[in-house]
């Protein structure tokens, strides 16, 4: 039971973050055009990729010629003044979730979340070294936080529990802190003093020399959440919830200085490298810029339509970076205040995807309202169809490729011309946001799933044919299907059991007990695939409704499918079953026997759509990410890796 529900809180973990990634997508920069992505460092298989990730982390090269942009797919590189792209670094798994640079400049550390540390050469962009921690530690540790700390020859990882401190020169671990560390965590310039807040109002200081505590600080009315020293190490700045920013004194732990002005949580600060600026980015939207030495405010920088999530001074104090939840990053001027560039590349290209069935062309509903064709060939943009009220949900081809039907969270479903881009017609009738939606094989209807039912309309008409009564949808995940003839639509809710209708009549015809989170027909109507809590792949007969085969990952973990999966599909030869996994894995089955033959150790976050030509030679997946990737399905199965 504890395993079930375990998995169950990651699966509902997953789908918060898609949450959180379609929450940020009803920002107003309707307009935004969202830039080509250069197709570098394809995984083996893939012919495009469209979109470059979610940004996980943001550094300047201390040189300040360039910065870095950890996200999901790698760490893009960008000339500070122009933005070009200069490389693309694709670490082991694909994201790097921390990062920090050398002084010199020469090394860059990453994490990915796992239990290694990686050293990169920044000039060459070669792998140098790898920190793997000790065996000992408990088999859910990871790291989450890295940073050089004093001259470089010393690098920190965080890990819940204790910070280790290994020897760069000699690239062994040097000690350990036993600190139980969490939350935020900083070192000062020398790397003597560490300090930490564990979501609360309290900021401990730690002796890192000599392992040992040395005083908490007390003066926030509600909890710390951003951290940062001055460079000559003496002052430590906080920004808290209770929307200021306190200045202290690292001797003796007193107060120095109150700045107020945000209007929300205050979720970073950062100290400017002259040390005469402090910049502080808010939940209010803004960045403000802070004179130290004047205890006063500068200016207020409010180009961001979403909560700051880090800023970052260059090495010359001249340039500031900012970055938001959604992902866009802003350059500003930190004498003027001005706006001086804006990085849109990693906002979340895709909410959901559909390949045309000429599997010429790939639709990807959007953040910003819209829905974008693409080459697949070439993963540059085509068209943009423009016209929902608010973020679009979901999106699917026409079985004819002459329509693109649209769900969105304005409540409508929208038919698009293919060829011309114009708007079609608009189907009205639901009462809550529209999760998903879906072409029945004969083009003839559209299956809707809102938050709280299944509706089926007729295309034609433009009208609901009826509701699907039974027991509510299970919103996270794409809870229906249709079978490949069009007799059924099969649907999963929040009640244990997965209900057949015929599409025709719309009267239920069986019932299955079953307590599922995804599902897919086989291409000949012969089963229906569902994937549940118990982490296993169930087939059933669709002529009785009878159990037809469990499939688990070949008996280890027993029996349990690592990394739980989060999509489903059905090869259009029915040959293979694949599967997104939360561990960032897509995995392969045969259908025939249940045995996984097939593993790919996709980057970046789980895919959680997957989306086949006709002919089976193009798949599209998308990550929660919003990123899209486009494979030729023949070469990915002769390259991809062999499951042990």
């Amino acid at each position: 039971m504890k395993i079930k529900l375990l998995l169950a809180f990651l699966v509902i973990g997953i789908g918060a973050i898609l949450v959180v990634f379609l929450f940020v997508s009803t920002s107003n920069r309707s307009d935004a055009f969202i830039p080509e992505t250069p197709q570098w460092e394809l995984p083996k298989g893939a012919k495009a990729r469209i979109g470059k990730g979610s940004i996980l982390d943001i550094a300047y090269v201390p040189d300040s010629t360039q910065f870095a942009v950890a996200t999901s797919t790698g760490i893009w590189f960008y000339d500070t003044n122009s933005l070009e792209e200069k490389a693309l670094l694709t670490v082991d798994k694909g994201k790097a979730i921390s990062m920090s640079f050398s002084p010199d400049g020469k090394t860059l550390a990453t994490i990915d979340g796992g239990k290694t540390i990686h050293l990169w050469d920044t000039e060459t962009l070669k792998h140098k070294t790898t920190f793997i921690r000790d065996a000992y530690l408990m088999p859910t540790f990871v790291f989450d936080y890295v940073s050089f700390v004093g001259d470089g020859q010393t690098l920190a990882s965080r890990y819940l529990g204790g910070i280790d401190l290994w020897n760069v020169a000699t690239n062994t671990h040097h000690s350990e802190l036993r600190t139980r560390t969490h939350g935020i965590m900083v070192f000062s310039p020398d790397g003597s003093i560490m300090a930490n807040s564990s979501s609360s109002r309290i900021i401990h200081l730690w002796d890192v020399v000599a392992d040992i505590a040395k005083q908490g600080i007390k003066g926030h009315k509600d909890t710390v959440k951003s951290l940062a020293f001055s460079p000559d190490g003496k002052t430590l700045a906080s920004g808290s919830r209770d929307k200021t920013v306190i200045l202290w004194d690292i001797e003796t732990g007193e107060h120095k200085k109150t700045f107020k002005g945000h209007k929300e949580s205050v979720e970073c600060v950062a100290f400017s490298p002259d040390g005469k600026t402090l910049a502080s980015g808010g939940n209010d939207y803004t960045v403000r810029i802070w004179d130290i030495a004047k205890g006063k405010r500068r200016k207020t920088l409010k180009k961001h339509s979403a909560g700051i999530n880090k800023v970052v001074f260059s090495p010359d104090s001249k340039t500031l970076l900012s970055y938001s939840w959604n992902s866009v990053v802003h350059q500003w001027d930190t004498s003027t205040g001005k706006l001086k560039n804006t990085l849109k590349d990693h906002i979340n290209i895709a909410t959901s995807i559909s390949l045309s069935p000429d599997g010429l062309t790939i639709a990807s509903g959007s953040w910003d309202k819209s829905i974008r064709l693409w080459d697949v060939e070439t993963g540059k943009h085509k068209r943009t169809f423009k016209g929902h009220r608010k973020f679009v949900s979901d999106v699917s081809y026409s079985p004819d490729g002459l329509t693109i039907a649209s769900g969105s969270w304005d409540k409508s479903i929208r038919l698009w011309d293919v060829e011309t881009g114009k708007h079609k017609k608009t189907l009205h009738g639901h009462t809550f946001d529209i999760r998903h939606l879906l072409y029945s094989p004969d083009g003839n209807y559209i299956a809707s799933q809102s938050d709280v039912s299944f509706w089926i309309w007729d295309v034609t008409t433009g009208k609901r044919k009826y509701q699907l009564s039974g027991h509510q949808p299970n919103y996270i995940n794409k809870s229906f299907a249709f079978s490949q003839d069009g007799i059924y639509l099969a649907a999963n809710g929040k009640d244990a059991t997965i209900l057949m209708w015929d599409v025709a009549t719309g009267l239920l015809k069986r019932t299955l007990k079953w307590h599922s989170l995804l599902m897919t027909f086989s291409p000949d109507g012969k089963y229906l695939a569902s994937c549940g809590y118990n982490n296993t792949i169930q087939l059933w007969n669709v002529d009785d409704g009878e159990k037809a085969r469990t499939i688990p990952d070949g008996g280890s973990r027993g029996g349990y499918i690592p990394g739980f999966v989060v999509s489903i599909a059905f090869s259009p030869d029915g040959r293979y079953i694949l599967g997104g996994c939360i561990d960032s894995t897509i995995r392969l089955w045969n259908a025939a026997s249940g045995v996984q033959i097939k593993i790919l150790k996709a980057r970046g976050f789980p895919v959680t759509n997957f989306s086949f030509s006709p002919d089976g030679k193009t798949l599209g997946t998308r990550s929660a990410d919003g990123a899209v990737l486009i494979w030729d399905f023949p070469s990915l199965m002769d390259s991809i890796n062999t499951a042990k």
